[in-house]
């Protein structure tokens, strides 16, 4: 979608013209007629007419509403800039805001900020990917490299980007939060868009989702922004995704909210229209659907039980000896102790972690003896 960045941009806003176009801008009148209409002394105007000094966004606008010239004309022929200390971007003055601009408005929303005073947007997240591809995207924008700074703290990434311009397009057309987050908001140009929507709902899962599959397979995200969760919900339902969302307040000052996802005929949904590109989480997606098998999940629930029944009493020794994958495996044993056919008897801790053994209670061999006629 097409917008005027001259629209949104603050009256402080400076802009330095090609010598062509600024050549052209000039040339319906003298230097002397543009001061006396203007009003704008004469040293100065010749300053603007030979490029030593930049034009200010009202003067600009002044310029072009009496030379002729439409606004098209300096589309990528403008650079602008914010601060006064700040450096030039060869952008606009016309900006096209596609998918990518919404995917990374999404993340910055989700794990980024913008500070009040627009000095810079920082993004964080542990995967090094998203940091790349955010990397690349301002890159992509004429951005100079040596105004993007990652600083590595621990297992999180902080990807800082130094331009007020940039800042001031996020919040003011994309409506990024600044300063404190309190509701986070979707521009109804994304909502009613179904690309721009999906690169919303993929930003804000790879910022602020999870995947969880034990017990039952669902995907999640959260945020404190009832507004937020609210839109994405709208988004998906447009999209034939159903979710659910959730009021979240025991022992929490602010309330949290989250949208989850449920059934496999949703994740796989998701899957194949949001297309995730956090690596861990689209990886645990598409574990969850490859593993997926249409055969009642009771004829998991017995495998699981014999097998603990002959001794099998760990998962890693449970999925092996039913030829399943560890996460359908943990599925079935979770779902297995909410019923009491199971109960964890002892836990092993490990120099990666712990695990559990399993063994049978008397509601589980009574299950097995029942045989098919069983349910629950």
């Amino acid at each position: 979608m097409i917008f005027n960045l001259l629209q949104y941009l603050p009256k402080h806003t400076k802009i330095k013209l090609d010598e062509d176009l600024r050549k052209k801008l000039f040339s319906s009148k003298k230097v002397s007629e543009w001061s006396r209409q203007l009003k704008i002394p004469l040293k100065n105007m010749s300053r603007y007419k030979i490029g030593s000094r930049s034009l200010s966004l009202n003067l600009f606008k002044d310029l072009l509403k009496f030379s002729g010239l439409k606004l098209k004309d300096f589309q990528d022929k403008t650079q602008l800039k914010i601060n006064p200390t700040g450096k030039y971007l060869r952008i606009g003055p016309f900006v096209d805001i596609n998918e990518s601009w919404v995917y990374v408005s999404e993340l910055i929303n989700g794990d980024g900020h913008i500070p009040k005073k627009f000095w810079n947007i920082t993004f964080v997240n542990k995967d090094s990917g998203l940091i790349r591809y955010v990397k690349n995207f301002f890159i992509s924008l004429g951005l100079n490299e040596s105004r993007l700074t990652i600083v590595k703290n621990k297992n999180v990434n902080f990807l800082i980007i130094r331009s007020s311009l940039l800042a001031y397009i996020f919040n003011k057309i994309l409506e990024v939060s600044v300063g404190k987050k309190e509701e986070i908001n979707i521009p109804y140009f994304i909502i009613k868009n179904k690309k721009l929507g999906i690169s919303a709902v993929r930003g804000a899962f790879d910022a602020e989702g999870s995947i969880s599959f034990t017990g039952s397979r669902r995907i999640s995200i959260s945020s404190n922004s009832e507004l937020w969760i609210s839109k994405l919900n709208k988004i998906l339902i447009g999209l034939n995704i159903k979710s659910k969302v959730y009021k979240e307040t025991r022992g929490r000052k602010k309330p949290l909210y989250r949208l989850f996802i449920y059934h496999i005929i949703n994740l796989r949904r998701f899957a194949r229209i949001i297309k995730p590109l956090h690596t861990e989480r689209s990886f645990k997606l598409n574990n969850i659907i490859n593993e997926f098998n249409k055969n009642p999940s009771r004829i998991f629930h017995r495998k699981v039980l014999l097998s603990i029944q002959k001794r099998n009493l760990r998962r890693k020794e449970i999925a092996k000896d039913i030829k399943c994958g560890l996460v359908k495996t943990a599925n079935n044993i979770a779902y297995l102790k909410n019923k009491k056919f199971i109960i964890p008897i002892e836990k092993i801790y490990t120099n990666k972690g712990c695990y559990f053994k399993y063994n049978i209670t008397k509601k589980g061999l009574e299950y097995l003896k029942a045989g098919k006629s069983y349910y629950f």
